[in-house]
């Protein structure tokens, strides 16, 4: 595979797409956690479902609007979308003292 033009805007589009949608669910598992109410994850579900909704739009979007690769999309879309959240399960995982 080349990096050529598709290839770019697919990489582009996913790191968008997935950097977005990583923040977005980042900010509210911080708003969730300082905020006094039902412990529990089904609170969080109603942010879920509309992230991921957005996730699957603008994945679509991209991919039927521009002439971004597919695999290059996808796979960008995915990088960027975990590694945040891996790193963040890692600090959970094992604190710093």
């Amino acid at each position: 595979m080349t990096l050529d033009r598709p290839a770019i805007i697919g990489l582009a589009c996913g790191v968008l797409i997935g950097a977005t949608a990583a923040g977005l669910q980042i900010r509210e598992l911080r708003e969730k956690s300082r905020s006094p109410g039902a412990p529990g994850v089904g609170r969080l579900i109603p942010g879920a479902v509309g992230r991921q909704v957005f996730v699957v739009a603008a994945w679509w979007v991209a991919f039927k609007f521009t002439d971004a690769d597919k695999y290059w999309l996808t796979g960008a879309l995915v990088v960027s979308y975990t590694a945040p959240l891996l790193v963040q399960l890692k600090q959970f995982i094992f604190p710093t003292k």
